[in-house]
Formats: C-alpha cells, structure tokens, sequence
C-alpha cells in the first residue's frame, strides 16, 4: 500500500506542477508566465482544536483530528506552487485568548480570533475544514457552505465542490449552500469564505475513508484543486 500511494503521490505532484505552468500559478514565489505576482493570501483553517473537539463518532473519533490533517495538507499543496498560506492552527490547540474562563467565553473568544485573520488579511480566500454529522447513518458526502451575500465565494464554493465531486465523489449530488447566522465565520466573512464539509462521522463507511490518511491527502488534493481552479477563472 505504502509503494502504491508513493507512486500516486508523485503523479499528483506532477499533476500539480503542470496545472500551475499552465494557468501562471507562481511557483516557488515568481508568477511563471511573467505577469506581476498577484496571488491570493489562503488561509487555511482546521475547525475547532484544543478543549473544542467538534463532533464526535460513534467509535470517539474526534472532528478535530481529522480537521487539522487535511487542513495541513491542504496547505502544503498551495504552497507546493507558490501561494502563501496562513494557518489558523497547526497543532491540537484552541485560539481562545488565554484570559478566558468559561467554555461559553473561550469558544467565543477562538470564533473571534479565527475571524480576525479576514481583516488581518482583506485579500485572502478563507477556506475552512470540517467534518459532518447528521441523527442517521445514511447521510454522506462532502459538501460547501460559502458566506452569503459574497459572490466570489459562492464561485469559490463551486469549483471546490465540483473539484471534489469530479476527483473523489462521483455519486455525491449535493450541492452548495449558502451560510446563515449560525455559520458565525461565514455570517460574518470579510473575504471570499467558504466552510468545507468534508464527509459524515455519522457514516461507518464515510468515517472509515477519513481516517485513512491516503483519503485525507485526496480530499486535500481535491479541495486545492478547486481553488486552483477558482483562481484560474478569477486571475
């Protein structure tokens, strides 16, 4: 299995490198057509983290771990051709101002800070990563929730929905939504942001493939190649 997904991973690299030649995606910092480096900022955010474990299956598989994997992932693709990436984590931590108390306090406080990143960086795509959870076994599927009233999002969110349904899902019909009040990040959003459901713990089969770090890496993969794509029609 270990030889199988190396070769895979170097087809995906090569894969990766031409899509970038191709649509003047900058590698290694330099714009390869020539242009002026006009690339986005991406922050990558890993939801929940440290005392917020998000939603947990049946088996005590925390939404948080597999958050933070294909997050990181996900970044170290965009960085493979040259974006910048801003993680909101990169470990088991929570971003609650350490003067906080309570629970109530400390979420509020992590929500906050997550938001801050938009105006620390007006000219970012704001991607972040979650996992699903519904009372039956029989939901699945990745699905994209963009920040309303925002049209670039609403863009970005299909092109990464369709990057996943093309390269991972090809059965998944669901299709984007756009965020309410209670998606406090995209309510909210200063920039093109979009939520990324990636899969159902609530699904044995579903929760079975997110745990497995090649499918990790291929969401990843899939959801880099919808902003790529996104940036591609948007350059």
């Amino acid at each position: 299995m270990q030889k199988k997904w190396t070769v895979a991973t170097a087809v995906l690299l090569a894969i990766c490198l031409i899509i970038g030649l191709c649509y003047g995606v900058p590698i290694n910092g330099e714009a390869v057509d020539g242009s002026p480096d006009n690339r986005p900022v991406v922050i990558v955010d890993a939801g929940h983290g440290g005392f917020d474990g998000g939603a947990v299956a049946l088996d005590g598989t925390l939404e948080k771990e597999i958050n933070l994997k294909i997050a990181l992932k996900l970044g170290e693709w965009l960085r493979l051709v040259g974006y910048d990436v801003i993680y909101t984590r990169e470990s088991d931590t929570g971003i609650e101002d350490s003067e906080t108390d309570s629970i109530r306090q400390r979420k509020k406080s992590d929500m906050y800070n997550r938001l801050d990143y938009m105006s620390r960086y007006p000219e970012a795509l704001f991607i972040s990563i979650h996992l699903n959870k519904f009372t039956t076994s029989t939901a699945s599927g990745t699905q994209v929730f963009y920040a309303p009233g925002n049209e670039q999002a609403k863009k970005l969110g299909q092109c990464i929905q369709e990057s996943v349904v093309s390269l991972q899902q090809p059965d998944n019909t669901r299709v984007i939504k756009q965020g309410t009040k209670s998606t406090f990040l995209l309510y909210r959003a200063s920039v093109p942001a979009v939520i990324v459901e990636c899969g159902f713990l609530s699904n044995q089969r579903e929760l079975a493939l997110l745990k497995d770090e090649n499918y990790q890496a291929c969401m990843a993969y899939a959801v880099f190649c919808g902003i790529m794509s996104y940036c591609a029609q948007n350059r």
